[in-house]
């Protein structure tokens, strides 16, 4: 009778022997096509990497309709606030042409007749229209000023400074203009009718017949 003894060597061969057929044996194992499904799957197993991108796209569902508008929000805090203008400019309550020259209210049309305006500072003066018939304006500094239309007849301007004024249209029949200074004055179609100009200065003057004066 044979006593069988077991001895690490044994047992060291047996193991080997072993592993060595169930390595064989799992090599040996194949997995035929269409043989895995929803069974062989553990739930929750499978990831969008793992479908081909083909399907992916064909899971993909249709948009659906936009959602109903959501409720309106409450309103936000308000802005800071923002720096203030600049100033504008002061207004001078005036009517258009009028201002103050010399001390005195002056504009197109006022009404002006025999008022004293002795050496009035008119200077630029907007008198369109203006009514100074018999007015004194000895000595008044008239130059570029505007006198389009005025009515001066009568009116006393000797000496008056009168350089570059626009006296277009102007009536100055019977006006005193002794010593009146109307250096390159615009005398174009204005009424000098008995008019005195013993020692006016008219260089470069527009007469009313529109030549220039030498």
């Amino acid at each position: 009778m044979i006593k069988t003894r077991l001895t690490y060597a044994n047992v060291v061969s047996t193991l080997a022997l072993f592993l060595a057929l169930g390595g064989v044996s799992y090599a040996a194992i194949t997995i035929p096509n269409n043989s895995v499904g929803s069974a062989q799957i553990r739930d929750g197993s499978v990831l969008t990497a793992d479908i081909n991108a083909g399907t992916r796209t064909a899971l993909k569902g249709q948009k659906g309709d936009t959602g109903a508008p959501g409720e309106r929000g409450d309103a936000g805090a308000p802005g800071a606030k923002g720096d203030a203008g600049a100033p504008g400019a002061t207004g001078s309550g005036l009517p258009d042409g009028w201002g103050i020259y010399g001390g005195r209210l002056v504009g197109p049309n006022a009404y002006l007749r025999h008022a004293d305006l002795y050496g009035a500072q008119f200077q630029s003066a907007n008198l369109t229209g203006a009514q100074l018939q018999s007015a004194i304006l000895t000595g008044a500094q008239l130059q570029s000023a505007i006198l389009t239309g005025a009515n001066l007849a009568d009116a006393i301007l000797n000496y008056a400074y009168l350089y570059g004024a626009n006296l277009t249209h102007a009536n100055l029949a019977d006006a005193n203009l002794t010593g009146a200074n109307l250096t390159g004055a615009n005398l174009r179609n204005a009424d000098l009718t008995g008019a005195e100009l013993t020692g006016a200065i008219l260089t470069g003057a527009t007469m009313p017949d529109g030549s220039h004066h030498g």
